[in-house]
């Protein structure tokens, strides 16, 4: 059919690698920073590169907070990663943080001056992160002046936790599997209340369908940070793979 996309140009069909050496991991919730890019974390830890971690809430709303931050350190160990920031915002208040939390982002962007900045997908189900998200765009907006200023950072990459995006690059991450398996393994808090190490693998398999000679990857939809500044929040859903913006509030997302 005259017009149809052929399959490369929708889904990447080689792996290639994040870009930047200085790195800043926002995580809505200890566990996240693991399941959503922490193979690609643990390679690029071991490649030299700078990284911080920002575990936005405790994780309170399931299970006890120390206990995850505890398990969030350890993790952390596993994958030879600074031990994370630890906010401590209230867990399942993210949605209503405003602009605490985008008034935070904006101070951990001044000062870690990142490269590249992972973030939860803006089409995540839980609340909590769609609003890092919302609320990285919102502060991305304030620092590079609507896409009109550069500077820090060149890039934003959006990882998938339960929800699979549209990506435009995929990791191959067969060396750095049994690293993030470890890391996952210690918020035993966590996997004793969802499935959550059988969700990492099949969405990993999952991600090699078009790489050859791989057996596990990690996807992120990767944009530069001054294109997303000069969008709307429903641009960037759209870019990810959503047909509407998933929050019961559109208008707040159409600055």
């Amino acid at each position: 059919m005259t017009g149809t996309l052929q399959e490369a140009e929708i889904v990447p069909y080689a792996p290639g690698r994040l870009p930047g050496r200085r790195v800043l991991v926002l995580a809505p919730h200890p566990d996240d920073e693991v399941l959503g890019g922490g193979a690609t974390l643990a390679a690029a830890a071991a490649e030299g590169c700078e990284l911080t971690v920002v575990c936005v809430t405790s994780g309170g709303a399931q299970g006890e907070a120390g206990e995850r931050e505890r398990e969030a350190v350890d993790a952390a160990r596993e994958l030879q990663l600074p031990a994370p920031e630890l906010w401590r915002l209230a867990d399942r208040s993210l949605a209503t943080s405003g602009d605490e939390l985008c008034s935070r982002l904006g101070e951990v962007l001044a000062r870690v001056a990142p490269d590249t900045v992972l973030t939860p997908s803006p089409v995540e189900l839980h609340p909590d992160h769609r609003a890092v998200a919302w609320q990285l765009h919102r502060a991305l907006r304030r620092r590079l002046l609507w896409g009109c200023r550069g500077g820090s950072p060149a890039w934003v990459a959006a990882y998938e936790v339960s929800v699979p995006i549209l990506p435009n690059l995929l990791v191959a991450a067969d060396a750095t599997w049994e690293p993030k398996r470890r890391a996952l393994a210690c918020y035993r808090s966590q996997l004793a209340f969802r499935p959550y190490a059988a969700v990492m693998e099949g969405l990993g398999t999952f991600r090699t369908l078009t790489l050859p000679d791989c057996s596990r990857a990690e996807a992120f939809h990767v944009l530069p940070a001054r294109v997303l500044a000069r969008h709307t929040h429903r641009w960037w859903v759209s870019r990810v793979g959503a047909t509407r913006v998933l929050d019961g509030s559109t208008a707040d997302h159409n600055w």
